[in-house]
């Protein structure tokens, strides 16, 4: 057990005290202390403050902006993965159907068809170099995770083509936009270890490919099985619908929170690049009732967004069986779909349209509106750069990486890698002292060494860290110390972020989400206001 003494000489080590130890030998005893504390037997960490505070779950909504609910008017929502949340089982299928489109249509080896997909290789944000063929992780910078990159299913070993290839581990802006594809929406994870696997299997037997056909291919085969022929249901839709017991569940929850909203007095739309067959499917499946479109104010599907926000195609109505205009008026007899709409009906359904006609159509007001969805482009991205939309981010991986960032071992390999970065600052600062400068050229440069060594401990605890979310591509909200490109991607498109959309239940009307401060490198951290909190909640 390790007591307050214990940590008292923890911080004289790191803060430089017992200056009559070799420098050598201090260095050294810092290293073990940190250890000692954090690895060896972290009990201090169960002492401390933080599981006494509130532990973020994945029943929370966490902002990147303050947002006042009370100004948002009109919600609208995603279908897939946003209301829609699927089963373990669709990210298999997705692989087997694009393989096998490989294979039967676009005369990929039949050999192939023995591939099976593994849900443990890949995570969603990683990119893909069309040029050559490696599969990593980007952090905010445009930097190259280097402990991430894959060829094939095999981590790369020669990372300096890496550095031959961008002189250093920075993607620049150019080659970014010319030669990585991001996998950045849930659908892309199985064509991302597809892609994976294939290279593996032409890699091994010696079969010539260029990496840039094969993800051509592979989205090409991936948009045959989504979209199909743009006349029927779309071969993946067809499958979902035959056997959407096993794809997804009853969702009662859902339809309490939009009736809550209704209650509210907020408006609520649907708007999906989805046809109408199968979201009709799906929402009948999932809310137990045929008459799921009472729920919306609006229901778009086929939406074509991201082009939706910034198009001009004129919305149709969708022939659905309910009695309602032609078109865009009249009222009664057959449904009219090339009849122009000039305005919408309740309970019935458009597809097509663009942003300015629903605005114009709806008159809600471009800043009382929240649209929440899943894909950084589709759903955040131009919906909030282009009218100011609110916007939430469903990420379902929250509930993993939460459940990650709260176990012990987490908690136990960031505790030790601060530690060493303030073992290493302080003894790096040491090194500019007037009693170092006189040291003997031979144990500077031991000192130096063992400062490299520390190096070494801190990027084997990345590396352990990395293992606890996958042991490929590490936390899709992280690369090493700073964010992944795609948490960046979601802190500048989206207002707030959770797990489900159902959290929003858990909210009352009038909640004001307030941000973290962002502290910048040459401010000030102010650990003493936690205290203070603690002091004043105590008193409650």
């Amino acid at each position: 057990m390790y007591t307050r003494r214990d940590m008292a000489q923890a911080a004289r080590y790191t803060t430089g005290g017992h200056h009559h130890h070799h420098h050598l030998e201090r260095l050294r005893a810092r290293y073990e202390l940190a250890q000692r504390l954090c690895l060896d037997s972290a009990e201090w960490l169960s002492r401390t403050q933080a599981p006494k505070r509130h532990q973020p779950t994945s029943q929370d909504i966490f902002p990147n902006t303050e947002l006042q609910l009370s100004k948002v008017r009109t919600y609208g929502f995603d279908f897939d993965y946003t209301l829609a949340n699927y089963s373990d089982k669709l990210p298999e299928t997705i692989y087997s159907m694009v393989r096998d489109v490989l294979v039967g249509k676009m005369l990929y080896p039949p050999a192939l068809r023995a591939l099976r997909y593994d849900r443990s290789f890949a995570i969603r944000g990683i990119s893909y170099d069309r040029e050559t063929g490696w599969l990593f992780k980007l952090d905010s910078n445009y930097n190259i995770a280097m402990d991430t990159i894959h060829y094939g299913r095999e981590p790369l070993r020669d990372l300096e083509a890496v550095y031959s290839l961008h002189n250093g581990p920075h993607v620049a802006p150019d080659y970014a936009k010319s030669h990585l594809y991001q996998l950045n929406d849930i659908y892309s994870v199985p064509e991302a270890a597809l892609l994976a696997d294939i290279i593996q299997h032409f890699t091994e037997r010696g079969i010539p490919f260029h990496p840039r056909y094969l993800a051509e291919d592979i989205r090409a085969a991936a948009e045959s099985i989504h979209r199909g022929d743009g006349v029927g249901v779309s071969p993946l839709h067809a499958e979902i619908m035959d056997n959407i017991g096993d794809y997804l569940n009853r969702a009662p929850e859902l339809l309490q929170l939009l009736s809550s909203l209704r209650r509210e007095g907020k408006r609520l739309f649907l708007l999906t690049n989805s046809g109408y067959q199968y979201v009709n499917a799906g929402l009948s499946y999932m809310l137990d009732t045929p008459d799921w479109r009472d729920a919306f104010d609006v229901v778009i599907v086929a939406a074509r967004k991201p082009s939706w926000y910034l198009s001009h195609r004129p919305f149709r109505l969708v022939p659905t069986g309910r009695s309602g205009h032609g078109g865009g008026g009249g009222g009664g007899g057959r449904a009219q779909p090339w009849a122009p709409v000039d305005h919408f009906e309740d309970g019935q359904v458009y597809s097509g349209g663009n942003l300015m006609s629903f605005t114009s159509i709806t008159g809600y007001s471009d800043r009382s509106v929240m649209y929440l969805g899943d894909h950084i482009y589709s759903d955040l991205r131009d919906p909030s750069i282009q009218r100011g939309w609110f916007t939430g981010a469903i990420v379902s991986e929250l509930k993993h990486e939460l459940a990650v960032i709260q176990a012990p071992e987490y908690r136990r390999y960031v505790s030790y890698i601060q530690l060493i970065e303030k073992i290493l600052k302080r003894s790096q600062q040491e090194t500019r002292s007037p009693d170092f400068v006189r040291l003997p050229p031979a144990e500077k440069d031991a000192f130096r060494a063992l400062l490299d060594t520390g190096r070494e401990m801190r990027r084997a605890a990345r590396w352990r860290l990395r293992d606890c979310f996958n042991s490929n591509f590490g936390s899709v909200f992280r690369a090493g110390k700073y964010p992944s490109l795609f948490a960046t991607k979601i802190r500048s498109f989206a207002n707030v972020y959770t797990a489900d959309v159902y959290n929003l239940s858990a909210y009352p009307p009038d909640y004001v989400f307030y941000p973290k401060r962002l502290t910048q490198a040459h401010e000030s951290r102010m650990p003493e206001v936690d205290d203070l909190l603690d002091e004043i909640l105590g008193t409650d």
